[in-house]
């Protein structure tokens, strides 16, 4: 089953809705389909020290509950997670698991002081004379025009530009669109393309391109998808840039993600579709093929990407495939805009699973309390962990 069939039958459930025979089925075998997908990643992942590694017993007792579980009909149980647990998760030093049913919602030490809901579509625009539109603040429909390029909002809050016949160069005046902690925001460029911005991101392109090249410049994480376009005078498609701090990332025609936070130790370009180059600005320059990312820190590394983890946020879900505490939490800050403060000795935990962004900031606390390794308490915009 796709992963859209899959998620489509967990919300109906979670909303209630009743299930048919035929779909509880369905449901029960992409959940264990899903599951021994998760237990191979992890025991194949050689990144995992022996401490860390997921073994035999651990699978035999998760197998062990959903055996006893499916010799009724399949249901599911705790409606409330259905959508935040669409798989599980399970934590190598401990040996913990997590999954759909497990009765990690039983966890009574979970100190929560208002618990913090999830990100929402949120952006500033900064058009080229400096005026500042808060998006989520204005209606649906046009909602500004620069030298007859208009920039219109759609009813699921899409920001979209629609340009003209153009008679001079406006690739000089630039627009901004910036997204805050807690929040994500899509747009339509000026050519067509698609930028899906994830929290704390921000992206700069002209209000219409020139006739040579398109150029823009971005911070933190965006997903591109890049419609091609036939040069002047036919010769060839018009090249699209992307330019961070320390890349310059050059397409034709192409879906990839960049994630170039400044508090993560290196950028990451994950090609989906199509084909680029990345130009490090110190003359190092690779071509990526699709299902391959480039790692630029100290070296720059073509990798075979895992596309599901480096794609989840524009899902809607967070996936961890052996991701440490600290690389957790950093997502968590950025996507529910808290602070978060944990001993630099529990750091290295590692975590797989799979969580859904819509839920609130106690499921995360949650999935890390299972560890027995740690403790959290969320109070007014704070997440700390514990010993």
């Amino acid at each position: 089953m796709d992963q859209d069939r899959f998620r489509q039958l967990l919300q109906k459930y979670a909303d209630g809705e009743e299930l048919s025979t035929e779909e509880e089925l369905l449901l029960s075998q992409a959940y264990d389909q899903a599951l021994d997908e998760e237990m191979d990643a992890v025991n194949s992942d050689v990144s995992l020290g022996p401490a860390d590694y997921i073994g035999d017993n651990l699978r035999e007792r998760i197998q062990q509950q959903i055996e006893t579980k499916t010799k009724r009909p399949f249901r599911f149980q705790k409606l409330q997670y259905v959508a935040a647990v669409l798989l599980f998760g399970f934590v190598g030093f401990a040996g913990a698991y997590w999954y759909l049913g497990s009765p990690i919602t039983k966890d009574k030490e979970l100190a929560v002081t208002n618990d913090i809901l999830p990100g929402e579509n949120r952006a500033m625009l900064t058009l080229s004379d400096g005026s500042l539109i808060a998006l989520n603040d204005v209606e649906d429909g046009t909602i500004a025009t620069q030298d007859g390029v208009r920039i219109d909002k759609d009813a699921d809050g899409k920001l979209i530009y629609k340009v003209g016949e153009q008679k001079q160069e406006l690739s000089h005046r630039l627009n901004t669109i910036s997204t805050p902690k807690g929040s994500r925001y899509q747009i339509i460029l000026p050519d067509g393309s698609t930028a899906l911005l994830n929290a704390e991101s921000s992206l700069t392109y002209p209000v219409c391109f020139s006739e040579k090249e398109r150029r823009v410049e971005m911070t933190g994480e965006v997903y591109f998808e890049i419609k091609k376009i036939v040069a002047s005078k036919g010769t060839g498609n018009k090249p699209f840039f992307v330019k961070t701090a320390t890349q310059e990332v050059q397409v034709l025609g192409t879906h990839f993600n960049i994630n170039a936070y400044t508090d993560e130790s290196v950028v990451r370009t994950t090609l989906v579709e199509g084909q680029v180059k990345v130009n490090s600005k110190d003359g190092r320059s690779a071509l990526l093929k699709p299902g391959q990312q480039t790692v630029l820190g100290q070296s720059l590394e073509v990798r075979e990407a895992d596309i599901q983890e480096q794609l989840s946020w524009t899902n809607g879900d967070f996936v961890f495939r052996g991701a440490t505490l600290e690389s957790l939490l950093r997502q968590v800050s950025r996507w529910y805009d808290v602070e978060v403060d944990y001993p630099p000795h529990l750091a290295k935990i590692r975590f797989t699973g799979m969580v859904s962004r819509s839920q609130p900031l106690s499921v995360i606390a949650k999935m890390i309390q299972s560890t027995k390794k740690a403790k959290v308490t969320i109070k007014e915009r704070r997440f700390v962990v514990t010993d």
